[in-house]
Parts: structure tokens; C-alpha cells; sequence
């Protein structure tokens, strides 16, 4: 009896030592939270606060007249002592606000702009944060000097187009085509890497703002052996509207690869190039559909008797409903009379011509 009581005693203490540890770890954890909300909140205070500032800062220098060099120097001194300049996030946070006034306001703001930025030393802070080598902070500056515009800065992009990093190699394909003012364009050849449907919707955003001039080398270009750039160059091609390159273009129909061939069908199509027509028609049975249905639009386009006679004769063929359509689609676009006084006697064409006249049947 002795003993169980000294045991439950001893069960009694090990279980109130316990409670008093996992109370004890409540406790902490609560006041880590609590402390940890604390400082978010007034962090984000700190943030807003700062971020009013800034803008006021940027307000008073954007309106004024030909605001003088010293006079803006005070203007930034001043405004360091109000914010935690110190702190790298208050640094970002003012060459994003000089991102966003750039993007919305209109009348040439940039030059004091970049006056602002040189002069908060925030060149050098994305200097040194790009020599951190760490590959979020690459792309991120990489990205901040894209959107920035500043120029000098394509110098130091370059290099990082061989990065080991394939994300900050495109970062710096985009953002050194996006600001060099000396043949932006010349990277592609030192590019080794897939360009991505995304990368060049990106890359003709670029050439659209930015009334990028037509490199010179664009028809050397045509013969790049990686795939990739080559659709794009097809692109570029279709761009600038250079029909001096027509006949490199359609020879590029013989290309093994079919997103080359595809892309060049494209750039036939936009361009119009009349002389392709035989090719397109010669190398039709080796197409996928989605390929042919294409070459049939393109020759509703540019097509001769020729066109009209080989279209004619695909409805002799076996052919899926997609490709019958388009070849119905592209004989009214060819001969419209023709179209309309021929195919009563067929059931099936019939209806194919039906549904070209009145879409809804």
C-alpha cells in the first residue's frame, strides 16, 4: 500500500512537471506569435508609411519645371531621413515606385526619373545585389533593369546570357533586348537556348514598344541551326514585313523540323507570298492536318487556277470534315461563282456548301 502511494506521489509530480513544460511552451508560442504579428503589422505600417512618402517625393519633383541637380539632391537627402532607407526593402520599394510612374505616366518623366534613381545610389545597390550570385536576386535585378530602362546598364546584362542558370540566361536575353540601344537584337546569336511561345510574345512586346529597328543580319539569321530562334527570326521576319527574305523563307518549307515549317507557312500566309504556291501544294500529302488545313487557307489567299484545280481535286480524296471545310472555305474565296453553281449533285459536299453559305445550318 506504501509503495502505490509513493508511486502515484511520483506520477502526481512527473505528471504536474509536465503540465507546467507544455503550459510554459503554450505560453511561448503564444507570445511568439503574438510578438511575430506585431512586427508584421508594423512592418506594414513602416511600408505604407514609407510608400506615401515616396510617392510625395515623386509628386513634387514630377511637376516641377527643370528641377535643378542640387536642388534634388536635397530633395533625396531629405527624403532618406523619413523612410528606413537603410533597409533593402525600402530601396526596392522606391525602384518599384519609379517602375510603376514610369508605366502610367505619359510626357516624358523618364529623364527625372533616372535622375532620381542615380541619385538615391540605387544603380549601385542593384550592382551589389547582382554580385551577390545568388539566382533570385540575378533575376530579380535583372528584371528591375528591364523594367527600369536604363541603358548603361546593358553592359553588365550581357555576361549573364552564358549563366549556368537557364532562368537568369532568358532574364537576360529579355531584359538586354528590352533596353540596349546598340543592335539588341545581336544577342540571339550568342543565345543558346529554346526561345518558349511565352518568351517570344514577350520578345515582340518588346520590339512593338520600343520601335526596335530591323537588324541588319535578319536574312543571315534564317540559317541558325537551333530550331527555336530560327521560328522566331520567321517571326521577326513577318515583323518588319521583309519581303526581301521571301525566297529564304519558302525554302525553309524544306526544313526537317515542323515547327520551322509551320512558322514559315505563317509568315507566307501574312505576307502573302504569291511565289510559295507551288511549293505549298507540293508538300501538302506530307502535312499533318493541322499543317494542311493551314496551306489550304493560305492558298484561298494567294492561290491561281493552279490552287483552284489542286483544291478541286482534294475533295476526291477521303478527308476528315476539318479539312473538307477548309478546302469548301477556300474554293468561295477563290471562285466564288464557282463555288456557288457547283456541288448540288454530291450529297455530302452539299452539305459541306451549305454550311460555307450559312454558317448556322
Amino acid at each position: 500500500m506504501f509503495l502505490i502511494l509513493v508511486n502515484l506521489s511520483i506520477f502526481q509530480i512527473v505528471l504536474d512537471i509536465v503540465l507546467i513544460i507544455l503550459l510554459t511552451i503554450s505560453v511561448l508560442l503564444i507570445w511568439f506569435l503574438l510578438n511575430l504579428k506585431r512586427k508584421r503589422l508594423f512592418r506594414e505600417d513602416q511600408k505604407k508609411i514609407a510608400q506615401y512618402r515616396i510617392y510625395g517625393f515623386f509628386s513634387s519633383i514630377i511637376f516641377e519645371n527643370d528641377i535643378e541637380d542640387n536642388k534634388l539632391t536635397r530633395k533625396v537627402e531629405k527624403l532618406k531621413k523619413k523612410i528606413p532607407f537603410d533597409q533593402n526593402w525600402c530601396k526596392e520599394l522606391i525602384v518599384e515606385s519609379i517602375i510603376d510612374l514610369d508605366r502610367n505616366l505619359k510626357g516624358g518623366q523618364k529623364k527625372i526619373l533616372i535622375q532620381a534613381y542615380l541619385k538615391f545610389g540605387l544603380y549601385s545597390y542593384l550592382n551589389e545585389l547582382l554580385l551577390n550570385g545568388e539566382w533570385y536576386y540575378i533575376s530579380k535585378v535583372l528584371y528591375y533593369w528591364r523594367e527600369l530602362g536604363y541603358t548603361p546598364s546593358a553592359k553588365i546584362i550581357y555576361p549573364y546570357v552564358k549563366h549556368e542558370n537557364l532562368h537568369i540566361r532568358k532574364a537576360a536575353m529579355l531584359a538586354y533586348i528590352s533596353i540596349s540601344n546598340e543592335g539588341p537584337l545581336q544577342i540571339l546569336e550568342d543565345y543558346g537556348d529554346e526561345i518558349s511561345p511565352i518568351d517570344e510574345m514577350k520578345l515582340l512586346d518588346i520590339l512593338q514598344r520600343k520601335k526596335i529597328k530591323m537588324p541588319n543580319k535578319l536574312g543571315a539569321w534564317l540559317s541558325f541551326d537551333n530550331s527555336s530562334q530560327l521560328g522566331f527570326v520567321l517571326k521577326l521576319v513577318t515583323h518588319y514585313n521583309a519581303l526581301e527574305f521571301a525566297e529564304k523563307v519558302i525554302n525553309l518549307l524544306n526544313h526537317p523540323e515542323r515547327h520551322v515549317r509551320f512558322n514559315a507557312l505563317d509568315v507566307i500566309g501574312k505576307l502573302l507570298l504569291t511565289k510559295a504556291e507551288c511549293k505549298l501544294i507540293e508538300m501538302y500529302p506530307n502535312e499533318d492536318d493541322v499543317s494542311k488545313i493551314k496551306i489550304i487557307n493560305i492558298l484561298s489567299q494567294i492561290g491561281s487556277k493552279n490552287s483552284l484545280d489542286f483544291l478541286i481535286g482534294l475533295l476526291e480524296m477521303p478527308n476528315r470534315s476539318e479539312i473538307l471545310l477548309a478546302v469548301m472555305y477556300s474554293l468561295k474565296e477563290l471562285d466564288c461563282e464557282m463555288f456557288e453553281n457547283s456541288f448540288d449533285d454530291n450529297p455530302k459536299l452539299k452539305v459541306a456548301k451549305l454550311h460555307v453559305l450559312d454558317q448556322y445550318i
